[in-house]
């Protein structure tokens, strides 16, 4: 059985267990990081040099980097194309999310909102990945041609895209007013997978004077 070593309220694992509910695979998860430490055990450290979660570990063998596991995942179990450039096409989406989206963001505006106090916050630096959230969000809906990126099942882009989005609509800042966007949000938001495991409240890490 595969085991996902990470606790549910990291927005890294949260796509991964999504994805392993709506392709049915059989896991086991195992709190790990955040407040359940473990993350810096010499065990832990062997499978991921980094400390960081998620973690999968199945047959022997570990993976870190939720992005490499939903690609494992989806290969696997997915229906991900094996003709390369058909995967590749699919899988530029998530390179450019993690630098577009991901980053500005879970590092930039969930931090600094939830996560630093208002005394010490970087208003400019929200207010520019708000602007580049803008920017990228935009070029997001447009890939959205069905009810989902991957038509009318999910493919490899929502499971790593569609997973930040309740954070994206649930802090406060400023955002760009895509219908598109919201619209494929609310159909996440009916999928019952989606909502066990992503819709996770995140303000019981909000910092004191945030």
């Amino acid at each position: 059985m595969i085991k996902i070593h990470g606790r549910i309220s990291s927005a890294n694992v949260q796509p991964v267990v999504w994805c392993l509910e709506e392709l049915g695979v059989d896991y086991e998860r195992l709190d790990v990081g955040g407040p359940f430490g473990g993350n810096d055990t010499p065990e832990f450290l062997a499978m991921n040099p980094l400390g960081l979660v998620p973690v999968l570990e199945e047959d022997g063998q570990a993976l870190p980097e939720s992005s490499a596991i939903l690609r494992y995942l989806m290969r696997k179990y997915g229906g991900h194309p094996t003709d390369p450039m058909a995967a590749a096409q699919i899988e530029r989406w998530v390179d450019m999310s993690k630098q577009h989206i991901y980053q500005p963001l879970i590092p930039t505006i969930f931090w600094q909102t939830i996560r630093t106090t208002a005394d010490e916050r970087d208003n400019k630096g929200v207010a520019s990945a708000a602007a580049t959230l803008k920017q990228s969000m935009k070029v997001f809906e447009g890939l959205i041609e069905g009810p989902y990126v991957g038509g009318e099942t999910l493919n490899l882009v929502d499971y790593q895209i569609g997973g930040l989005l309740y954070r994206y609509y649930e802090l406060d800042f400023e955002r760009a007013d895509l219908p598109g966007l919201r619209a494929y949000y609310d159909r996440l938001c009916e999928r019952p997978a989606y909502r066990d495991n992503v819709m996770i409240d995140f303000m019981g890490m909000k910092v004191p004077g945030a």
